[in-house]
C-alpha cells in the first residue's frame, strides 16, 4: 500500500508527515551520517513503513502537546491544527498563525524513520521500565528516580518545539524571562 502524506490540508487517512522522498533527500544532504547510509539501502516498503511508524510515534508522543486544536477526525494525523500560534506574544510581539505543514514534523519523521528501521521506538517494556538496578558483569546500572522508562530522542523534541505548547515533559521552565 502505497504511502498516504499529509500535506497540510488535513489528508483523510494520512500515515506520515514526509514522504520518502523528502526523508531520501533529507539524507542524501547528510552523506557524512551514517543513518544516510542505512536509510539509502532500504526498500522503498521499509521506508513507508519506517514513515508510518515515526509519524505514529511523534503523535502519540508530542501529539498531546501540540499548540492549537486538531482540525478534525477526518485527518489522519493531528496536525494540521486550528489556532495554533507561535510564541510571538510570550515575547511581547505579535503572535503568528503557524504553518499548516511545519516543516519541523517532516525532519523530526527523517530523524525518526530511520531509526525505525533498525529497532521499534517505542518498545515493550518489561516490568513497566520501572528498572532499579541493572547488572552487566560487573557493572551496576541504578537509574536516577524518575528517569524516563524508555529510549527518548532529545533532538526530536528540541526540533518540534516551535510547535509544541511548552508543557511537555522535559520543557524548558517557563518561568525565566527575556532580558
Amino acid at each position: 500500500m502505497s504511502l498516504i502524506t499529509e500535506d497540510g490540508t488535513g489528508v483523510s487517512g494520512a500515515q506520515s508527515y514526509a514522504s520518502t522522498a523528502y526523508i531520501d533527500t533529507y539524507w542524501a544532504d547528510r552523506p557524512q551520517n551514517a543513518f544516510a547510509a542505512t536509510w539509502s539501502a532500504a526498500t522503498t516498503s521499509n521506508k513507508e513503513g519506517a514513515a508510518r511508524e515515526a509519524s505514529a510515534y511523534i503523535d502519540a508522543t508530542w501529539g498531546p502537546y501540540f499548540r492549537g486544536v486538531r482540525r478534525g477526525w477526518v485527518q489522519g494525523l493531528l496536525w494540521p491544527r486550528s489556532d495554533a500560534m507561535d510564541e510571538g506574544n510570550v515575547l511581547g510581539k505579535p503572535a503568528y498563525p503557524l504553518p499548516d505543514m511545519p516543516d519541523c514534523l517532516r525532519v523530526a519523521v527523517a530523524e525518526l524513520a530511520v531509526r525505525a528501521l533498525s529497532k521499534t521506538l517505542a518498545q515493550d517494556l518489561a516490568r513497566g521500565g520501572f528498572i532499579k538496578t541493572l547488572k552487566a558483569g560487573s557493572v551496576d546500572i541504578e537509574y536516577a528516580d524518575g528517569a524516563p522508562a524508555q529510549k527518548t530522542y532529545g533532538l526530536i523534541g528540541n526540533t518540534l518545539a516551535p510547535i509544541l505548547n511548552g508543557s511537555q515533559p522535559m520543557a524548558p521552565n517557563p518561568n525565566w524571562t527575556w532580558a
